[in-house]
C-alpha cells in the first residue's frame, strides 16, 4: 500500500520535529523547514508536465497571488519518475527574502511535495548589494532619471513581464558560489541533494501516471 513511507531521501542534516500520515516535518538550526507531503488525491496540476510553459504559467499566477515570484520552475526525473522542480521567493518581514523550494511528484491518483523554506537571516541584503554594485561597476546595469535600476529584475521566462515582486539579476545561479551560505544557494543545492539521494518503493515506480 502506497503511503507516505513509500518515499524516502537524505534527511541526515534535520532534527524531525512531527510526523503524521500525510506529512513529516523537519528543522535545522538556520531556522529552515524541511517538509514532505503525502497527498492521497489526484493532483491539481492543470498541464501535462510536459508542457513545461503552461506549467510556469500556472505556477507564476498562484506565487505571484500570494505576493512572491518566480525563481525556476524545471521538470526533472527521478528513477525515471517526472516530477517538477520549483524555487518561489517571498518578501519576508521586517527585511530580506524567503525562499521556498520544491520537489513535487505527482501519479494519477496522489503525490509526494518535498518542500524546504529558507528565510534569509539577518543581515539580509548582502548578495544583492554586492552583486548590483559588481554590475553598476561593468555597466551591465544602470540608473534612469529616476533613480531606479533597468534591468535590475525580470521575470526569469518572460523578460517583459512587468508584475509585483520580481526575480533579480543577482539571484541568477552563476552567484551561488559566490554566496554558498545565502538562502537561495542552500535551497539549489538543497533540491539537487535530495533528487540525487530518493528512493521510490516498488508500488510507487509501478502506480498509474500522472496524465499526459
Amino acid at each position: 500500500m502506497i503511503s507516505i513511507r513509500s518515499i524516502s531521501f537524505d534527511t541526515s542534516d534535520w532534527i524531525q520535529l512531527e510526523a503524521t500520515e500525510t506529512c513529516v516535518t523537519w528543522h535545522n538550526d538556520r531556522r529552515e523547514v524541511l517538509f514532505l507531503h503525502y497527498f492521497p488525491i489526484r493532483p491539481d496540476i492543470p498541464c501535462s508536465l510536459n508542457d513545461v510553459n503552461t506549467l510556469r504559467d500556472s505556477y507564476r499566477r498562484g506565487v505571484n497571488q500570494s505576493g512572491g515570484a518566480l525563481v525556476s520552475v524545471n521538470v526533472v526525473r527521478v528513477q525515471g519518475l517526472l516530477g517538477t522542480r520549483t524555487i518561489f521567493k517571498f518578501p519576508q518581514q521586517p527585511s530580506g527574502i524567503a525562499y521556498v523550494a520544491s520537489l513535487t511528484f505527482p501519479f494519477r491518483d496522489f503525490s509526494f511535495v518535498i518542500k524546504l523554506q529558507c528565510p534569509e537571516n539577518q543581515p539580509t541584503g548582502l548578495r544583492e548589494s554586492a552583486v548590483f554594485e559588481q554590475l553598476i561597476k561593468t555597466g551591465e546595469i544602470s540608473m534612469d532619471s529616476g533613480g531606479n535600476p533597468v534591468g535590475w529584475s525580470r521575470d526569469p521566462y518572460a523578460p517583459n513581464l512587468v508584475a509585483g515582486t520580481q526575480m533579480t539579476l543577482a539571484e541568477e545561479i552563476k552567484y551561488d558560489e559566490q554566496f554558498p551560505q545565502h538562502p537561495l544557494s542552500r535551497a539549489r543545492g538543497f533540491l539537487t541533494r535530495v533528487a540525487n539521494s530518493i528512493n521510490f518503493t516498488p508500488e510507487v515506480l509501478n502506480a498509474p501516471a500522472f496524465p499526459n
